[in-house]
């Protein structure tokens, strides 16, 4: 009896989990480059079930397995290249195909992202809103006005007088398995060596929509709240048996 109510009320808690991460997808749908998430569950605990005789418990059968509860394995990122959107922006780009733009936020860490809705700072430094500075070849990036063109390779060129004004650093990662996903849809990772520079293509005037298809974080949603309600019900339940156990004093 306490086997199936721990059961039950491990399966409403990985609900909440799996909940909480389809509606930090809907939330990021609209954010450019943004890769959703998917929480990976496990049973948690398994027990070899044995059948042993009546009177020499030495001697048994290996029946099966059993687990107690269920429980949140990991958070796996899909990351999956979304549609481009064209902007005409000056200052919007999207990466086609693999790599990151790196950004150095203002206490010096690099953080990193597909998101590639830029602006110029207060210093004229190219900058990903609110997070940190557009890392280059040669460090951060300073223009001082928007009237650049940049290449599919990242060169940036001044559109009126022809200077050359940097190139913008693209970078990937050698190991997925050692990159976080921090707010707003960065990403970090804590080896320095686990970033290598790239040769992507950039597009300007563009940006990288999310992956997340909200039709299908809809439908995962609907099923895993039928999932909690199901497990809250059956935990309801237990609950009544245990309590009536204990009045008929089996428990």
């Amino acid at each position: 009896m306490f086997k199936g109510f721990y059961m039950a009320a491990s399966g409403m808690l990985t609900q909440s989990r799996v909940l909480n991460t389809i509606s930090n997808n809907m939330a990021n749908a609209s954010t450019p480059g943004y890769k959703g998430d998917t929480l990976a569950t496990t049973t948690f605990g398994d027990i070899l079930i044995n059948r042993t005789g009546n009177k020499d418990k030495s001697v048994y059968t290996p029946l099966n397995n059993s687990s107690m509860i269920k429980t949140a394995d990991e958070l796996v990122t899909n990351y999956k290249e979304g549609a481009l959107e064209f902007t005409d922006r000056k200052l919007d780009f999207a990466i086609s195909g693999n790599g990151f733009f790196q950004i150095q936020t203002a206490n010096g860490e690099n953080k990193y992202t597909r998101n590639g809705s830029l602006n110029i700072d207060g210093d004229g430094y190219l900058c990903l809103q609110h997070i940190g500075r557009v890392m280059g070849e040669n460090g951060p990036i300073q223009l001082g006005t928007d009237k650049i063109n940049v290449s599919e390779e990242g060169n940036i060129t001044h559109s009126e007088t022809g200077e050359s004004l940097g190139k913008i650093r693209l970078v990937n990662f050698t190991d997925y398995t050692q990159v976080q996903k921090v707010d707003e849809g960065m990403f970090e990772t804590t080896n320095p060596l686990n970033t290598v520079a790239m040769e992507g293509r950039l597009k300007q005037g563009a940006l990288e929509r999310s992956n997340v298809q909200a039709m299908d974080e809809m439908m995962a949603m609907m099923a895993s709240q039928r999932a909690f309600q199901s497990a809250g019900q059956i935990a309801k339940e237990y609950d009544q048996l245990m309590g009536k156990a204990v009045e008929l004093g089996a428990l």
